[in-house]
């Protein structure tokens, strides 16, 4: 059984309040045995991972769930849309190397990049892992190229996925995993987008499914009695879940030389060979 340490990373309160005593008190890390997981707190040990101010910010024990299921000290760790540092930051609890990019840089060790155009070597990861915007609901940057400027209701959403998820194939070494945290959405004008089944077959295109986790979201809005109230007078459901998708890359040692090129279609989604 793995057991968590303290963060690295730590906040020291100015004052002992009521609520910094509350956020303090986190329950131990255990990994997670099935594919319901669930965690009380955002961060864990006596600090943080990431900023807590920062909006759309992973669970870092998602991260260090998956960190310490699929790699081992000093293997390289990379997301590209790295947000306020929270992987690199569970990299380091961990002894792993973190790498992160991010098109709106929040810290000195994250690079700027384009999640789709990764200055990396091909075959060069020990694990890709990748919280992409769940539409264009949060403003994240002023970049053009940000996915999170496009619509889920827009096909070029899904396009710009599976261009990250293509980069992810290419940067990760064969026999290697990666994840994908990721919500479905639903608003009045669009209705429900079911983006986690979607990401899945795109995912399939390049990647063997190792499993599909369900991880219960702790979202402030869902402790509002009015969200409540609004979903069941209109007839819809608040997003209680986020999917996290686990994938592996496995190429046949003698195909390596051969793989398919894969080409992204709306509708249906082929692998087409070239001779």
């Amino acid at each position: 059984m793995f057991k968590s340490r303290p963060s690295k990373h730590v906040v020291t309160p100015t004052a002992p309040t009521r609520t910094h005593q509350k956020l303090f008190q986190r329950p131990e890390l255990k990994l997670q045995s099935t594919t319901l997981w669930e965690y009380s707190s955002q961060h864990y040990g006596t600090g943080f991972q990431g900023s807590p101010r920062y909006q759309g910010a992973t669970p870092s024990y998602v991260i260090w769930n998956l960190l310490n299921r699929y790699t081992k000290e000093g293997d390289q760790v990379v997301d590209p849309m790295c947000g306020s540092g929270t992987t690199l930051d569970v990299a380091a609890d961990l002894n792993r190397k973190g790498i992160g990019f991010d098109l709106n840089p929040t810290r000195g060790d994250i690079q700027k990049s384009d999640a789709r155009t990764l200055p990396l070597a091909d075959e060069s990861m020990d694990f890709f892992f990748v919280d992409p915007p769940y539409s264009d609901h949060i403003h994240y940057s002023e970049d053009p190229r940000c996915i999170g400027k496009i619509s889920a209701s827009n096909e070029a959403f899904f396009e710009a996925l599976n261009a990250v998820f293509a980069e992810a194939f290419r940067v990760l070494k064969n026999q290697s995993y990666m994840a994908v945290y990721i919500c479905d959405f639903y608003s009045k004008s669009t209705g429900f987008i079911p983006i986690g089944t979607r990401c899945l077959a795109l995912l399939l295109q390049y990647f063997k499914p190792v499993d599909h986790i369900c991880v219960v979201r702790k979202h402030q809005d869902l402790e509002k009695g009015q969200y409540h109230t609004a979903a069941i007078d209109q007839n819809f459901y608040l997003r209680g879940f986020n999917h996290l998708i686990i994938m592996q890359k496995q190429v046949p040692e003698q195909k390596k030389s051969a793989e398919p090129k894969v080409r992204y279609r709306s509708s249906v989604m082929k692998i087409k060979k070239t001779h």
